[in-house]
Formats: structure tokens, sequence, C-alpha cells
């Protein structure tokens, strides 16, 4: 590869980006569940007074995105939304039992993969990396 895209800042982003997200995603392939919808019931419960644009603005996606994901989370029975008081355009967002329990019996797929990425990098190289994505967000 001789030519701009192989030293292109954005190009190896999310080539590497990619890579985590089909590792990830194929770890929790068995409890039906992609990584980002994970990441969602994640914000779902940790989160007071969640809503879709909350949640679209943590993830850096845009809200049709998001409402996709949640219907598709509502339909799993793994979340429920329910419309805010005096505001029909808004919904609360919360976690179903269902919801719970796949958060419970995914965590040691997600901490162990979590870590096993933070034993490639020293503490320093964390923090250098963590600065440059933020420096790269628009």
């Amino acid at each position: 590869m001789n030519y701009a895209l192989k030293n292109s800042i954005a190009y190896r982003f999310i080539r590497g980006a990619n890579s985590v997200n089909k590792t990830l995603n194929k770890k929790l392939s068995p409890y039906d569940i992609a990584i980002e919808q994970r990441a969602t019931l994640e914000i779902i419960k940790f989160e007071s007074n969640v809503n879709q644009t909350t949640i679209a603005n943590l993830l850096g996606k845009d809200k049709t995105t998001i409402s996709r994901s949640l219907n598709s989370l509502e339909k799993k029975g793994l979340i429920r939304k329910s419309e805010t008081l005096g505001d029909k355009r808004s919904n609360n967002i919360e976690l179903t039992n269902e919801g719970e329990i796949i958060l419970e019996e995914t965590i040691s797929e997600v901490t162990s993969f979590r870590e096993s990425l933070n034993e490639k990098l020293t503490q320093e190289e964390i923090k250098m990396f963590f600065k440059i994505i933020d420096k790269l967000e628009l």
C-alpha cells in the first residue's frame, strides 16, 4: 500500500475501530446483542433522565440511528419507552428486567475485552491515546 490512504489518520482510526467492534460483536453474538446496543443499555442504566438525544450525543451517533436501535431493543424486550409527561416528542427510557439480565450476563465478556485492550498499552500510552482521541473529535 503506497498511496495516501495508508497514512490517513481517518482510515487508520476507522480501521482500528472496526476491528475492535468486530471482535467484541463476535464475543456478544451468543447474547443476540451488538456492542452498540449493549453500550446503549449501559448508558440507560447509569445516566439519569436519559432520552434518545442524550444517547445519540454520548455515542456520537445521529438520532435516527439511535431511534432504530432503541426500537430494536424495545422489540427484544430489553428496554421500555414511555412518553414524557407534557412532551409527546420525548420519551423516558428504562431497562426492563431482561435488559438488566443481558447487561449482567455480558459484563464479564466486555470487562475482559476492555482489560485485554488496556494490557496492550502502558498507562502513559492510554492517557496519550485518550488525549489524541479527544483532539480528533470535531
